[in-house]
Parts: C-alpha cells; sequence; structure tokens
C-alpha cells in the first residue's frame, strides 16, 4: 500500500483499528475495537485524535521514510507482547 493511501486511512479510520488490519496486525485491530466499545468510545475518540497526528507524520514523510518506518505505525494501542 501507498504512502498516501495509509496516511488517509490512518486519518480517517484509525479509532477503528484500520491501519492495524492493513499492516497485518488483527490482533491490534480487534484490541483496538473491542476498547472502544468497553470504554463507551473515550479511547476510541482518543486514537481518532491519535490517529490524525500520526497521518499528517505519514503524509509528510518522504516514501523512503515511510517504507524505513512501514509495519511500526501502533499508536494509540497498548503494546502486544
Amino acid at each position: 500500500m501507498n504512502k498516501t493511501t495509509f496516511g488517509i486511512l490512518t486519518l480517517l479510520f484509525n479509532a477503528y483499528g484500520v491501519p492495524c488490519f492493513i499492516q497485518g496486525n488483527t490482533k491490534a485491530g480487534i484490541l483496538r475495537i473491542v476498547l472502544g466499545i468497553v470504554t463507551c468510545g473515550i479511547l476510541a475518540v482518543y486514537n481518532e485524535i491519535v490517529g490524525i497526528i500520526l497521518g499528517i507524520k505519514i503524509l509528510k514523510m518522504t516514501d523512503e521514510e515511510f517504507e524505513a518506518q512501514k509495519g511500526t505505525f501502533d499508536a494509540g494501542i497498548p503494546k502486544m507482547q
């Protein structure tokens, strides 16, 4: 997936875990959705704000920087071990 598409999807759908699913991290995506529901949307709002910031950073990156960091965009969710 190219940088622009990933950045826009992160901007719009970070609260729903879409960036996690795109990167193949299904557990983190499901966790993001479940925690958003359990916290009555509080975590979803937080994740969306973080997604807006992360999406802007992604869109401002060069293609080389994006490729180097691909698969590491998991802001807004607890780290899974």
